[in-house]
């Protein structure tokens, strides 16, 4: 299944690589639109990421500051027309994952690494991503069951809290139209808490 994902999504150059990469790499094809990946970046981290092997990574910040890392690649995600990396940064000794249109290079080191077990790189990029700072915080009251949630709502659609009534979701985007049409089409009932503009837009 993995396998058929990214050779939807993948150039044809790439698409013998993919068998050597399908355990590193996660694909959610739900908004297959985005900015363009230099190829060869994504084929260096996803090989290393198969091989347990650290990079050195050069990265630009969406403020366009330049910044240089050793970094261990636990995983690649594929969401919403963007690809990502995870794992351990060592500029900043914790977890952190990166988008790859900003990775102005990548050069693997002579460094192996041991992904930790417990160390979910799908359940971590899901939370990371679902909590990135984005222009508007959206919160939705969802009435329904956590289960049924789970099942209509992509896993990083947003956060999702099971309460005493109903199910509250968090999140945030830069396109509440966008926003409001996946809301739309939930088969439950739910109230848009904030912001304003996103009930406007579901009108």
């Amino acid at each position: 299944s993995a396998q058929a994902k990214l050779e939807r999504v993948m150039p044809e150059t790439l698409r013998k690589r993919v068998g050597a990469m399908d355990e590193s790499i996660t694909v959610d094809l739900s908004r297959p639109t985005g900015a363009p990946v230099d190829n060869g970046v994504l084929v260096a981290l996803g090989g290393a990421a198969q091989r347990r092997q650290s990079v050195h990574l050069r990265y630009r910040s969406p403020q366009q500051t330049d910044s240089e890392r050793d970094f261990d690649p636990y995983g690649l995600l594929y969401h919403a027309g963007r690809w990502y990396v995870a794992g351990h940064c060592h500029l900043r000794r914790a977890l952190r994952s990166f988008r790859l249109d900003r990775v102005r290079g990548v050069r693997a080191i002579d460094r192996y690494f041991g992904r930790p077990e417990s160390f979910d790189v799908l359940a971590y990029l899901r939370e990371s991503i679902a909590s990135l700072p984005r222009e508007h915080a959206v919160e939705v009251r969802l009435h329904t069951d956590l289960a049924s949630a789970q099942r209509e709502l992509f896993y990083a659609f947003g956060l999702l809290e099971c309460l005493d009534e109903g199910v509250r979701l968090r999140s945030q985007t830069e396109d509440l139209d966008w926003y409001a049409r996946q809301l739309a089409r939930l088969p439950f009932a739910f109230r848009v808490v904030q912001p304003p503009a996103l009930a406007a837009a579901l009108a």
